[in-house]
Order: C-alpha cells, then sequence, then structure tokens
C-alpha cells in the first residue's frame, strides 16, 4: 500500500463489544492512525498520560492532548513512522519508550494491524505494559530517542554488532563499551572498523546517519532486557529471547 494514499479513517466506530472490556482492564490500550489521530483509548491510557478522561484522548491528534507524554516532537514522529510502517508492512512491532519527563518507569508498547471490516489495514492497535525489571542506569550512558524497538529493523548488522552500535552511537567509548560487554578495546575498535567498511563510511559521524537511515539508533538488543543486568558473572555469553 502507497503510504501517501491511506484510507479513509474518518467514519471508523470501534465496537463496543470491543470497547467495554478494554475499559475495564488496568494496563494502557489504543487504536492508532498514522497521521497519529487516536480513534479509541482505555482509562488506563487517560491515566498514564496524567488525564481523569480518555475522553481527552479520543479523537485528538497526538500533538493535541494536554500530556507530557506527548510532548516531545521526536517521540511523536517516531511514532508516527511505526504506526505508517505497520500500515505498509502489516506485521506486529514492539518497541521499549522511555519518557523520563512523563511517566516513572519505561513502558513496552506492542502494536499489531488493526483492520476495518473491508480488511483495509487502518492504523495500530496498541498494548503497553510496565516495564519493572528495567533500569536505564544500568546501561543507558548517553542520549536516547524516547521511543526504542526492541524488534531489529533489519539483517544488516549482527545481533552482537547491534549492542556495540547501541553504546557507540551514545557517544561511548571503546573501553567503555569493552567494559561493559567483557570484550576488549582493541576487539570493539577491529568490529567497529569492519562495521565501518560494511557500512561503506569512514568516519563515527557518517557511520551514525548511515545507522540513523536505517533506524538502528532506535534498536535495543535484546540481551539489554534480560531479567539479569548485563555484566554479571555468566551473563555476557546468554542470549535471552524477549517473551
Amino acid at each position: 500500500m502507497n503510504l501517501h494514499s491511506q484510507p479513509d479513517t474518518s467514519n471508523i466506530i470501534i465496537p463496543e463489544m470491543l470497547t467495554r472490556p478494554l475499559d475495564l482492564l488496568p494496563d494502557p490500550y489504543c487504536v492508532r492512525t498514522p497521521d497519529g489521530r487516536f480513534l479509541y483509548a482505555n482509562l488506563a491510557l487517560a491515566k498514564l498520560a496524567g488525564l481523569k478522561s480518555a475522553y481527552e484522548i479520543i479523537d485528538r491528534f497526538d500533538y493535541e492532548i494536554p500530556s507530557l507524554l506527548f510532548e516531545d516532537e521526536n517521540t511523536l514522529k517516531a511514532w508516527r513512522t511505526q504506526d505508517r510502517n505497520i500500515l505498509e508492512n502489516r506485521k506486529p512491532l514492539a518497541m521499549l519508550d522511555i519518557h523520563p519527563h512523563a511517566v516513572d518507569s519505561p513502558l513496552i508498547c506492542r502494536k499489531v494491524p488493526f483492520y476495518n471490516n473491508n480488511n483495509d489495514c487502518v492504523g495500530a492497535f496498541c498494548t503497553i505494559k510496565y516495564l519493572e525489571v528495567f533500569s536505564p542506569n544500568d546501561f543507558v550512558r548517553g542520549r536516547l530517542p524516547g521511543s526504542l524497538l526492541l524488534n531489529r529493523p533489519d539483517d544488516f548488522f549482527t545481533e552482537k554488532e547491534c549492542e556495540i552500535i547501541f553504546f557507540k552511537l551514545q557517544g561511548m567509548s571503546s573501553k567503555d563499551i569493552g567494559n561493559i560487554l567483557y570484550l576488549s578495546p582493541r576487539t570493539i575498535e577491529n568490529r567497529l572498523a569492519n562495521m565501518y567498511t560494511k557500512a561503506g563510511v569512514n568516519h563515527l559521524d557518517d557511520f551514525r546517519e548511515f545507522c540513523e537511515a536505517r533506524s538502528l539508533h532506535r534498536y535495543l538488543p535484546q540481551r539489554l532486557l534480560s531479567h539479569k543486568r548485563i555484566g554479571f558473572s555468566g551473563d555476557i555469553d546468554e542470549e535471552i529471547p524477549l517473551s
């Protein structure tokens, strides 16, 4: 589907048989269109946004909602990009959202395609879970986007290469990265050189631009979402899939 010819969502009505049970659940749920309009939100999402009623969200665009959760323009842009990808590919996505000025803990947001009665994909159905076992300060040293992908954008780099990319794009030195991943600084430098060659670049600025074009700067490697803190003995070679 051409992203510039999105289906008409102006007359979509979310059925009450879906909204009534969702209204009673403690976890936040919503349905969004790719342009950032909320077709539905439950009370739990309103509470997450610091609002009294879901009616302050429903039928509004994200930038119109009076909440710190929707104030960062880069995050709103990332959400819309994710929703457009779902509209185009019709595949689920999982993200880690970090909003230190709006909520107390990171959130796992999972999005799946939302269809109308004609089987047209018209938006994204979102579920949100609070991630209590994860502390960003365990491994986040620099400035990160507010919405992080939990699905690797593509297979251009391996998962282990993406771990190095995650830290390098935060401005960390090879020594610091090596200390976290239990690798020598020389090994980190060699792997970075190989990745530069693979990407066809010679400088970190060009490498950063390359990674951002592929959304790799938003990808959080799976090992960093372990139930253990990275760096514990025996943890470094353990690949723990997301549950």
